[in-house]
């Protein structure tokens, strides 16, 4: 049977063990455990059950439309997880699809990067494949809803105020709440499914922090691993940056050395899952071309002025994919990046780096941005689309 992955504990369950949330506001109000051992803090929900199944729709792992609350005989169509107690979208737990995580060092960009992403795949979802995308419109709170949340709390600020938004806590209770989106296309059966974390880089730094923080790439189909550019030294060098905050190259040890220490089976799932390494700010060095070409170290094949072809609507081309992989990875080893190279090439089986700029340049010293520009943003998720066998438009 079928194991659904719930996205916000990722825990694991079947079908049939979905429960449900009474909504009927006349019913009486109560404190979840399950949800206050999630969140850390009481929650006074309304009831939660269970959902009535009898043995044979059991074992045919059957899921309800609907239960009775047993309380106030209200029946009721929210699902929730049987181990947090969060509401989910019917549709996930119906038609099991693929869950996508993304992961960043702190100061990488993860939240201009998700906020981004998510404009462009709405505006050029046509151009994939006429891909539909859906943001997820139920949560306990309206406010924690994908649909609202996304609004506010990244789309308003970033693209209607210019402003860029502050780097996520580590213990920020919001880094808990996923962004989930549908992709779906006509014809296809099994939709897919985007869940998207803001959490803080922090939480990859210390390996004590891994076990919790990792979950969900356990339970993950791929992952885009983003990475600051400017964390590089020969690119501090010769931009006259000062040092990063972030070291990438322990995340990735860290990530590799819990893997490698666990469960046999997770661990050789783990290595054979696409993963994309987005380096992010490349706009930086590609308009600085001169200085790095001067000192041997440009990006051989890219330019701001060579954005993804598929854009012009002319189709997905793995070719160009495959030219800037090849061409970042041969500028992170002339900028001495060798180590980190070595250790994804020697673990990961299935890999691709990639360079964006989710904003297409830096902004002011007041962290405001007048014009949004961005560059090959949508790259690391279009090739991982295909390699989840995902149907794109191709280029003829």
């Amino acid at each position: 049977m079928a194991k659904i992955v719930c996205p916000y504990c990722f825990n694991e369950f079947k079908r049939s063990d979905v429960m449900f949330r009474c909504t009927n506001d006349g019913c009486q109000a109560e404190i979840d455990q399950s949800m206050k051992e999630f969140w850390g803090q009481d929650r006074k929900m309304l009831p939660a059950f269970g959902n009535g199944l009898g043995s044979l729709a059991r074992m045919l792992d059957k899921m309800p439309d609907s239960a009775v609350c047993p309380h106030c005989s209200h029946t009721s169509y929210t699902v929730i997880c049987p181990h947090c107690h969060n509401v989910i979208p019917k549709e996930m737990v119906e038609h099991k699809g693929y869950i996508i995580s993304i992961i960043g060092a702190r100061g990488s960009g993860k939240t201009n990067y998700i906020t981004v992403l998510i404009d462009q795949l709405c505006r050029n979802g046509n151009k994939l494949g006429n891909l539909g995308v859906l943001a997820s419109a139920v949560a306990d709170d309206r406010r924690d809803c994908t649909q609202v949340r996304y609004q506010t709390d990244f789309y308003d600020v970033l693209f209607r105020k210019g402003i860029l938004p502050a780097q996520t806590k580590i213990n920020d209770t919001k880094s808990k709440i996923p962004l989930i989106y549908t992709i779906s296309q006509k014809g296809m059966k099994m939709p897919l499914y985007l869940v998207f974390y803001d959490t803080a880089g922090e939480n990859f730094n210390d390996p004590k922090n891994i076990v919790k923080n990792a979950r969900f790439l356990d339970e993950s189909d791929a992952m885009i691993f983003l990475l600051d550019t400017f964390g590089i030294e020969k690119v501090q060098e010769t931009l006259g940056l000062s040092k990063a905050e972030s070291d990438y190259g322990l995340i990735l040890n860290n990530i590799v050395f819990h893997f490698k220490q666990g469960d046999k089976r997770k661990k050789d799932i783990h290595f054979k899952k696409p993963l994309a390494l987005a380096f992010s700010k490349i706009d930086a060095v590609l308009e600085h071309r001169d200085k790095f070409e001067s000192m041997g170290v440009a990006i051989p094949g890219m330019s701001m002025a060579q954005d993804s072809p598929y854009l012009d609507g002319g189709g997905v081309r793995m070719d160009d994919i495959d030219a800037v992989s090849d061409g970042i990875m041969a500028a992170l080893k002339s900028w001495g990046e060798n180590n980190f190279v070595n250790n994804i090439t020697s673990n990961y089986r299935n890999f691709k780096f990639f360079g964006f700029s989710a904003l297409g340049s830096q902004p002011d010293s007041n962290n405001h941005i007048n014009s949004i520009r961005p560059y090959r943003v949508l790259d690391p998720l279009v090739w991982i689309l295909d390699q989840l066998g995902y149907p794109l438009m191709k280029s003829k």
